[in-house]
């Protein structure tokens, strides 16, 4: 059995035309919601034993609090280039690489890539369940039969929203 935590990066400060997009900071709001679901993950949740994160400052910044509660999260925490602007093959490429290796993959990264990745690999009977993936949003997905054997059949476990959850 295999699970994939995906983490769309927390609400960032508004995009500018005259700015670029990758050093967007995250919004006020957005760093609490990444302290939360920190706190979540580290409260409910089994630690992820590879991490896969876009190198953007609003992914960096929305994936610091976790390292920061689990420093030892560090050495498994690898910044890919690719995830930034990515599509679902690409991430799906990444994925299979990670699942070669590990058993409890988180992926940091942004939309529309991350939305159409859940929605490639989780089973149908859960599209009810997911429409979309708000910014701040964790998606966990379970592979019984393991991440190879994943696509269209993973159960999505948990759907937290980092706005939803309290601060405790």
């Amino acid at each position: 059995m295999q699970q994939l935590l995906v983490l769309r990066h927390a609400k960032a400060v508004p995009w500018s035309p005259e700015k670029e997009d990758f050093p967007r900071k995250l919004s006020e709001a957005g760093m609490q919601h990444a302290e939360n679901l920190a706190g979540w993950i580290c409260t409910h949740f089994d630690l992820p034993d590879h991490i896969l994160c876009s190198p953007s400052q609003r992914t960096r910044e929305t994936l610091a609090p976790l390292l920061s509660m689990v420093p030892q999260l560090e050495t498994v925490t690898h910044f890919i280039p690719q995830i930034y602007h990515s599509d679902s093959p690409t991430l799906e490429s990444l994925l299979d690489a990670a699942f070669a290796e590990f058993d409890r993959v988180m992926i940091v990264g942004h939309n529309p890539g991350l939305e159409w990745l859940v929605r490639d690999v989780i089973h149908p009977k859960h599209y009810d369940e997911f429409t979309r993936l708000p910014t701040g949003t964790l998606a966990v997905i379970e592979f019984e039969s393991g991440w190879a054997e994943g696509h269209e059949r993973g159960h999505l476990l948990h759907f937290i929203r980092g706005k939803k959850l309290s601060a405790d």
